[in-house]
């Protein structure tokens, strides 16, 4: 009888065991579930509040607009032909040496009856609606970086 009481004790004292150990793994997926909770609602927050920071109203702080590229004003004072003009004028050996035969654009060839834009500064040839396209969007001519504006800073050369 001896054997079977200690038979009985021992699988109670196992059964305790394994009963605090399931217990323990709970209480830890718990409390990390409540950490991943707490990072998330504190990351929604942090996100949230720096997308929606409002304008304060007043006369002082009032939203300018900026443009970025060259103005449709100026863009018109750039020299604008057809390609066989050019072409055929004096200057055709130097337009071809710096721009050669297609538009660094959108790289297609100049047809003779091609409305061509040359940029004052640079001499770069582009088609019309090309460059004035990019031009809208960006400041620099795209070929050479260099600003095709008719002014330039004079603070930056003194």
């Amino acid at each position: 009888m001896s054997d079977t009481t200690v038979t009985d004790d021992d699988s109670y004292t196992n059964a305790g065991k394994s009963d605090g150990g399931v217990s323990y793994v709970v209480g830890l997926t718990f409390f990390f579930i409540v950490i991943i909770i707490i990072i998330s609602y504190v990351s929604y927050k942090c996100t949230n509040s720096t997308n929606s920071q409002s304008v304060p109203e007043g006369d002082d702080n009032q939203l300018m607009t900026v443009y970025i590229g060259v103005d449709e004003d100026v863009l018109m004072t750039f020299p604008k032909f057809t390609y066989a003009e050019k072409t055929t004028s004096n200057k055709s050996d130097s337009i071809d040496d710096v721009n050669g035969s297609s538009c660094s654009i959108c790289l297609a060839e100049y047809k003779q009856d091609d409305v061509v834009r040359l940029l004052p500064d640079c001499g770069h040839l582009f088609h019309c609606k090309c460059i004035d396209t990019w031009l809208k969007a960006n400041p620099t001519c795209p070929v050479c970086r260099n600003s095709p504006l008719p002014l330039k800073l004079e603070i930056l050369r003194s």
